[in-house]
């Protein structure tokens, strides 16, 4: 009989400490959200991301729903990915990953481009240092928003083979038109033509070897790699 009553007392002290557990971590007053840390971003502003965020002050620190929370935070255009996490007392710290951008897109105003060709942000002072792709219609992103996703890649594409197969560098590289008919042109800051029409992107790696014999990139030029059997130079 002892020996239940005792097993009882130990059940009562139990259920007594998560009581007062629970009621430590949901009702005491010294265990409020009061104040949010964002931490790795750099154009998502800490307003931005705590209006995002929407997390009710006072409210029990382990009541708040952080997954509500990221998913308000990722809507921000610059913000790829985020995470968050309670830090005791009072406080909540949301890290995010922002885009990076690496091209701009001309879609009647200049729009920024990440790397996975997402369209994320119109462009403002400061972020037009990167090659610009043109000639897609100014409402495809709205009319065939997967069209356009494919288009972009696919320029992303060729400014990447251009540098890794072409030997160019990235400061070289002013714009990518697209044209329905004769496919992609690429322009250089100094005012040279490299004609890529529908072609293989390995057809690119002619540059190199182009450089190699000789060809100075550095004045106007030319280069036609339209034509699957040889390249085409001409001075401008």
């Amino acid at each position: 009989m002892l020996r239940y009553l005792r097993q009882a007392l130990y059940t009562l002290a139990a259920a007594g400490s998560l009581a007062g557990t629970g009621w430590l971590l949901c009702a005491s007053p010294w265990l409020r959200y009061e104040s949010l840390t964002v931490e790795g971003n750099s154009r998502a502003a800490v307003a931005e991301v705590r209006h995002l965020a929407n997390l009710p002050e006072k409210q029990a620190l382990v009541l708040l729903d952080l997954d509500a929370a990221v998913a308000g935070v990722e809507r921000h255009p610059w913000v790829r990915s985020a995470t968050a996490r309670r830090s005791f007392p009072n406080e909540v710290v949301i890290s995010v990953e922002e885009r990076v951008p690496v091209a701009l897109v001309q879609l009647g105003q200049l729009y920024l481009v990440d790397a996975d060709g997402t369209i994320f942000a119109q462009a403002h002072d400061g972020d037009y240092d990167h090659p610009i792709l043109t000639g897609l219609p100014d409402d495809l992103v709205g009319a065939q928003p997967e069209v356009a996703r494919r288009l972009v890649s696919e320029g992303l594409a060729w400014l990447s083979a251009a540098q890794e197969k072409g030997g160019l560098a990235e400061r070289d590289l002013s714009e990518l038109r697209f044209d329905r008919k004769t496919g992609y042109t690429l322009y250089l800051r100094n005012g040279g033509e490299v004609l890529l029409g529908f072609a293989d992107r390995e057809r690119v790696a002619r540059l190199a070897s182009l450089k190699a014999q000789g060809l100075d990139l550095s004045t106007p030029h030319r280069v036609d790699l339209a034509s699957q059997r040889l390249a085409v130079v001409t001075p401008l």
